[in-house]
């Protein structure tokens, strides 16, 4: 019968059994090895993981399939440095990735050994490389794509991802850009806006297709056509902007408006030659009427005052086709449709001839659009010129403004979003178009005029127009019948039109206080000018260009500079940054037969105004006394 062992060694067996359960249990790989590399301890699923006992064997023969220690073993780091080390690898047992960690531990002997813990992260390593590799494609697609990509911080209005065509489009590095505040890069004028779309991102609405103006880092202006939507990353909201540099391609559209612009007017010219001509002989005919009538003064009063009608009509066809045809910056604001109808009704009329009876139906009410005014006159004029072309013997042409609310989905041929438009028709009496065509009426250049009557560009840029403020065009014709089309705007909540500035008869009521400078090359315009400026009360001198006007006020106190824009020697532009620049207390009021805004320095120099020819004395007088105040 064997001894039974001590009684104070029974406990000591039982720990060490709780601890060989304990380690056997573990599901990872437990060993233990001593300074000649040899393993003095495997778990149990060690054991099995290698098919037999490894105690006895060398570390790098069981476990890396070597002859000799492996290069990249930690053992005399972990030992001589007493720390702890991680590392990766794969096991040439099973081809699978480990995570080992390796420590000192002391071994019964008193030496220091090393223990391994070999932790399965197979799956986990190859989800981590497929996300790795799926991040660099990623990343390759986005830097390798035409497009800017930004993603923003909505919190702070940082960004915090730009991709490579940041430096193409913008001129800047993507790393330069991180930790840019996104609204710095936008023009000053658009900032407001553009916060405004950020803020609608955030509440969850998708923006396609907006554009704003961004400072490139040369100092340049580049216009970009952006998608920007919402999403969550680890939680946290991110804006994504996708951009498309179109300043070229802005550039190409304006110069294509521009030629149709000429096309219309050249299109124009016969039936405003026609117009010019009756008004001249009225004209004519008045101020023979004036001269048999001199003893008659309530005679001469009417005639005047019929005069003056005449050359408020003549100022209004000059100031709206200049308007058109003259290059100028964009200038979007509410419109409203009903009054601007009304306002250019006659010009309309002029445009469709005699032959052609035109009426206008709109409700009293204000419905206002957001659009630049020229380009609603460009599409307007097109597609009335369109209208009057179908109708060669004459017709009816109806110019109706109306509101409506569109359901989704309900006009399924414009894709409208859901929501109140205003809708502007056009309705001719002309033979209609025939089905064949109607799918090709919008493309560029498609005509079926004959060579020399069209350029097929008139219907083109009417859509592209439309488009390009949020609006939807539709065509319904009848052959036989006729043709109508109809326009979709989203309309523009609560805006009102600003009330005609009332007219003062009373100018002389208040006599003027103040010495003005007139500046025009024209005699038979500045004569009169200067003469009712005297009648006014003020003190006047005149100049026929700038070098003289330079010349008076370098020996009269001025008060006031009014100057025509365009003359010979020194034009307005240039004196008038003489005169700011030697001058600064003196006031400058600037004239032009061209419209307002094509005065490069109009409303940029304080001080400085701007009066469009032709314009009456109420209208002269009124600028100068709040220039004057």
């Amino acid at each position: 019968m064997a001894p039974s062992p001590p009684r104070s060694a029974k406990p000591a067996v039982k720990e060490k059994a709780l601890w060989k359960a304990f380690l056997d249990s573990f599901k990872g790989f437990l060993s233990v090895v001593d300074p000649q590399n040899k393993v003095v301890f495997a778990n149990k699923a060690l054991i099995e993981r290698t098919g037999f006992d490894p105690v006895g064997h060398t570390c790098y023969e069981v476990f890396h399939r070597r002859e000799s220690p492996c290069p990249f073993c930690p053992k005399e780091e972990v030992i001589t440095g007493q720390k702890i080390v991680t590392w990766e690898k794969v096991s040439p047992l099973d081809g699978r990735w480990y995570y080992v960690i390796n420590g000192p531990v002391e071994l019964p002997d008193g030496q220091t050994g090393l223990f391994a813990i070999a932790i399965d992260v197979h799956e986990k390593k190859i989800a981590q490389e497929e996300a790795e590799k799926h991040r660099l494609l990623l990343e390759t697609i986005l830097n390798k794509a035409p497009f800017l990509i930004l993603g923003i911080n909505p919190e702070n209005e940082k960004i915090v991802f730009a991709n490579s065509a940041a430096q193409k489009i913008l001129g800047y590095e993507p790393q330069e850009l991180v930790g840019h505040r996104i609204f710095d890069l936008i023009v000053k004028e658009e900032r407001a806006r553009a916060k405004a779309c950020c803020q609608e991102v955030c509440r969850g609405i998708e923006k396609s297709e907006v554009e704003f103006s961004w400072r490139a880092k040369d100092g340049q202006t580049r216009i970009l056509k952006s998608i920007c939507f919402l999403i969550q990353l680890e939680g946290k909201p991110l804006v994504f902007n996708i951009s498309k540099d179109i300043t070229e391609e802005k550039k190409l559209h304006e110069q294509l408006l521009q030629a149709q612009k000429m096309e219309a007017v050249g299109r124009l010219a016969g039936g405003l030659a026609h117009d010019f001509n009756n008004l001249l002989t009225s004209l004519r005919a008045y101020l023979e009427l004036i001269a048999q009538n001199k003893e008659k003064p309530e005679k001469i009063e009417q005639i005047l005052g019929n005069i003056n009608l005449l050359l408020e009509r003549t100022g209004n066809i000059t100031q709206r086709l200049l308007t058109f045809s003259g290059k100028r910056p964009q200038k979007i604001k509410a419109v409203d449709l009903s009054r601007f109808l009304k306002e250019t009704e006659n010009f309309w009329q002029r445009l469709l001839g005699e032959k052609i009876t035109l009426r206008v139906e709109t409700p009293k009410e204000a419905i206002s659009i957001n659009i630049d005014e020229t380009h609603l006159q460009q599409v307007i004029m097109n597609l009335i010129v369109n209208a009057r072309d179908a109708m060669k013997e004459g017709g009816k042409l109806l110019l109706k403004v109306e509101t409506k609310d569109i359901e989704a989905g309900r006009l399924a041929q414009l894709e409208p979003k859901a929501g109140k438009y205003a809708v502007l028709s056009v309705s001719d009496t002309g033979p209609g178009i025939p089905k064949e065509i109607i799918p090709h009426i919008f493309d560029p250049f498609f005509t079926t005029k004959p060579p020399g009557e069209g350029t097929g560009l008139g219907l083109a840029i009417v859509y592209s127009l439309v488009k390009q403020y949020g609006g939807h065009i539709s065509v319904y014709t009848e052959e036989g019948i006729g043709t109508t089309f109809k326009i979709y705007w989203p309309l523009v909540k609560g805006a009102r039109p600003k009330e005609e500035e009332e007219k003062t008869c009373c100018w002389l009521a208040r006599k003027g206080q103040g010495t003005i400078l007139v500046v025009e090359d024209d005699v038979l315009v500045r004569e009169p000018i200067v003469e009712l400026l005297r009648e006014a009360g003020y003190q006047v001198f005149e100049a026929a260009n700038g070098e003289e006007a330079l010349e008076i006020l370098a020996r009269e106190k001025i008060d006031l500079v009014i100057s025509d824009l365009v003359m010979p020697k020194m034009g307005g532009e240039k004196l008038a940054l003489i005169v700011k620049e030697k001058y600064p207390h003196v006031k400058m009021l600037l004239s032009s037969g061209y419209p307002e805004g094509s005065v490069p320095l109009d409303g940029k120099i304080e001080g400085m105004a701007f009066i469009p020819k032709p314009y009456n004395f109420s209208t002269l007088l009124k600028t100068v006394k709040n220039l004057l105040a």
